[in-house]
């Protein structure tokens, strides 16, 4: 019995220790990742200046004033005593910001590359679908941000539990850092359809809106990638929202309503995005999504 205790405690030894190690290794992938550099320098886009081009820039910012704050001055985007704390960017390039001094390349980069000025990835910035904006658009959208009077905020640096470090190196949050996952060749020039309630116009808005990262690829919905989510739900043509007419579809993002009533939580569905968009546009999504086959 002792010999048998004894290699038993051999072994529980052997295994901490590999635990260890691997914790270890994992919490230093993670880490390292931000301090990675990475050499690219984008497709010229040209910015406009002229009013009408950053209002349009404007209603196209919506989206990212879920994670970066109503004024885009940025905000806490995440905080959770078991995981750490992280805050989005100032986007105002106020002193001492992140985005302070940035030219019209750095954000051409970060917006379509997911990379910041210095070359290091960026987290959860969703680059993979805001890259697939026009030049047009995402030059618009850029106009609009040097055009925001500098907002003077600071936050404490993000933090993570090391339980959270080591999960997300051993990849079980998904993804974090879009650059790795975008193809970079591709994002050269970027067009776009006319504006209109066509499918193939609703397809370039669902691409540049990130729907398919949550609702996936069929939009039949099912387990969200974020982990604190609720289920998504099927808004292809065999889900409830498949049923709702063209009027039902536009009404709920112009008012954060389903037709039975329901406010979906917008941490979780950022409706504000599209419902910014004209009925045309948003009409477009609605004809493109009904255009695709029912998700099994």
């Amino acid at each position: 019995m002792k010999k048998f205790l004894k290699w038993a405690g051999i072994v529980l030894l052997g295994l901490m220790l590999v635990a260890t190690c691997l914790a270890w290794f994992f919490s230093n992938k993670f880490n390292g990742k931000f301090e990675k550099v990475y050499s690219l320098t984008p497709a010229t886009v040209a910015i406009p200046t002229d009013s009408a081009s950053i209002a349009r820039g404007k209603v196209l910012s919506i989206g990212c004033t879920g994670c970066h704050g109503t004024d885009l001055g940025g905000k806490v985007f995440f905080d959770d005593p078991n995981i750490g704390v992280l805050p989005s960017s100032n986007l105002t390039r106020a002193a001492g910001s992140e985005t302070e001094g940035y030219t019209d390349e750095d954000f051409v980069r970060a917006m379509r590359h997911g990379l910041n000025k210095k070359g290091n990835p960026l987290m959860v910035m969703p680059s993979e679908s805001i890259g697939e904006l026009s030049d047009q658009d995402l030059g618009c959208v850029i106009a609009y941000l040097k055009s925001l009077p500098p907002i003077d905020r600071k936050f404490e640096k993000r933090q993570f539990t090391f339980m959270s470090q080591v999960m997300a190196g051993a990849g079980l949050f998904g993804n974090l850092f879009p650059y790795d996952i975008i193809d970079h060749d591709k994002r050269k020039t970027m067009l776009a359809p006319p504006i209109a309630s066509t499918p193939e116009y609703g397809e370039y808005l669902v691409r540049s809106h990130g729907c398919k990262g949550c609702h996936g690829n069929d939009f039949g919905g099912g387990k969200s990638p974020d982990p604190v989510s609720p289920p998504v739900p099927n808004i292809s043509k065999s889900g409830n929202a498949g049923h709702w007419t063209r009027e039902q579809f536009v009404s709920f993002f112009k008012t954060g309503k389903t037709p039975d009533g329901k406010l979906p939580n917008p941490q979780f569905m950022p409706w504000e995005g599209l419902g910014a968009l004209s009925e045309v546009e948003i009409a477009g999504v609605y004809n493109y999504i009904q255009s695709l086959p029912p998700a099994k």
